[in-house]
């Protein structure tokens, strides 16, 4: 499938249509639309699957999607009951702000305006339904753990399978590489929802 994106100037404004393959050989920006589950205590954060081409096994935004030409931000929202398998309400997901992340490998430049949203889940580990071929798995981490990762002020924390209940240990390496600015700015997010 041939999938054509929104391009926009530095400023966030919309100047066209591209390609995505061609978007990311060129470093065009687009914009994207970035879930984050959390409850009163815990970040929900997805591990991508070993299968996926990019950034194989590492942890994630909880969904995260490209939106389409044809797509407004709020559409992102399908990302999520595809990946995760959950439904969620679209009145309930609180916006937390516009990210600009730059991602570099070779021949590939994803700049992106991230759109950011953060929701309260309610759901337990057997609302779960995940799209095998994009998720391995969906992990609990302490908030103020994630924070603390996030802004560079320890070293690892613990992520607890959310299904299974195995944990394991990660650092900011096990994660999908962002630019600290992203990660501090998702920092800044959750902790005005800690307070």
């Amino acid at each position: 499938m041939t999938e054509r994106l929104k391009v926009f100037d530095e400023n966030y404004r919309h100047i066209g249509e591209e390609l995505r393959d061609i978007i990311h050989e060129k470093g065009l920006w687009h914009e994207t639309f970035h879930c984050w589950l959390i409850d009163e205590e815990n970040v929900y954060i997805q591990k991508r699957s070993f299968a996926k081409k990019d950034f194989p096994g590492l942890y994630d935004i909880t969904a995260a999607v490209h939106l389409l030409a044809a797509e407004n931000v709020m559409d992102g929202i399908r990302e999520v009951e595809e990946e995760l398998g959950i439904l969620v309400d679209p009145a309930k997901l609180m916006k937390a702000g516009v990210v600009r992340d730059v991602s570099r490998l070779p021949g590939f430049i994803d700049k992106e305006f991230t759109n950011i949203f953060l929701y309260q889940s309610t759901f337990s580990p057997t609302d779960f339904s995940l799209q095998g071929e994009e998720v391995e798995g969906i992990y609990a981490v302490g908030m103020n753990n994630l924070i603390s990762l996030f802004r560079n002020d320890c070293k690892s924390i613990t992520c607890t399978n959310f299904i299974t209940g195995s944990s394991s240990e990660a650092t900011i390496t096990d994660f999908v590489p962002h630019e600290t600015e992203y990660f501090n700015k998702i920092a800044e997010m959750l902790e005005r929802v800690d307070q």
